[in-house]
């Protein structure tokens, strides 16, 4: 039985941890629409060429992503370069350009349509518990545009509570690139041995935390979907954010010791 250190910093990812999604795959038919109208009448797209063609670039996307995560510095994917090279590698020479200039506003477009997105239980309580207690905390995320997270934190009313937050497009590196967590830990001034990160992916958060030297890594990951033989294993395993609470609150507090969860223990 051991107990995690309290931590100086609480690091967190954005989707999956601080937030949830709800898949809306009906939207996209009418974001096809707007591209559409984007493009204009004379390219010999129609919408279904357009969503075709937009679902293939988002499939390349993800297999190019889940290729990066075996590399020591993944770097993140540009605006641009999606629409221009992901999405529209085959359509006329002006139409790519169109999506390629309007990339960013489009980019925003279709994450807001692909799904809604809402904050998950426990976790504004588990950013008050960190700031009563002087703990700072962040957001270290994978994202296509930062920008929506920031207003998305407004919106939710998490952005008080939020110190730093490093995303991927704005960086221009990837998890679990190390250099990722290093810079909000700078940006807090403390040391990544003092910080604890939380995601919901071993081969991203999992070791991008190993990677940077942090104190403690927690998996953020329902009982039925962790996976004993991946390597390496989080110091930590939570099922959501009201377990999170309880596990900083153990902390913090000192009441009571917990188990390593991630290396052979249930949470």
């Amino acid at each position: 039985m051991t107990t995690l250190r309290p931590p100086r910093a609480l690091l967190l990812d954005h989707g999956g941890v601080l937030m949830r999604s709800v898949r809306r795959p009906e939207r996209m038919a009418a974001f096809a629409d707007r591209v559409l109208a984007l493009v204009g009448p004379r390219t010999g797209l129609d919408r279904d060429a357009v969503l075709r063609d937009v679902n293939a670039g988002k499939a390349a996307y993800r297999a190019w992503k889940n290729g990066g995560v075996r590399t020591p510095e993944p770097r993140e994917i540009g605006h641009r370069e999606l629409w221009e090279d992901f999405v529209a590698a085959d359509w006329p020479p002006a139409a790519r350009a169109l999506v390629g200039a309007e990339a960013v506003p489009l980019c925003r477009e279709m994450t807001l349509a692909e799904s809604d997105k809402t904050l998950a239980p426990g976790m504004l309580e588990t950013l008050r518990l960190a700031r009563g207690h002087g703990v700072r905390t962040g957001i270290v995320s994978n994202t296509l545009l930062g920008s929506l997270n920031r207003d998305l934190a407004r919106h939710v009313g998490t952005d008080p509570y939020l110190d730093v937050q490093v995303y991927s497009d704005e960086i221009g590196l990837r998890k679990p690139a190390p250099e990722t967590i290093r810079l909000a830990a700078r940006a807090l001034s403390v040391d990544p041995a003092d910080c604890w990160y939380v995601g919901d992916h071993y081969d991203r958060d999992v070791v991008c935390g190993r990677r940077a030297g942090v104190g403690a890594t927690i998996l953020m990951r329902p009982a039925g979907r962790r996976d004993a033989g991946a390597r390496p294993q989080p110091d930590a395993e939570v099922a959501d954010g009201l377990e999170l609470l309880g596990l900083l609150r153990s902390a913090l507090t000192g009441n009571g010791t917990r188990p390593h969860p991630g290396r052979g223990a249930a949470a």
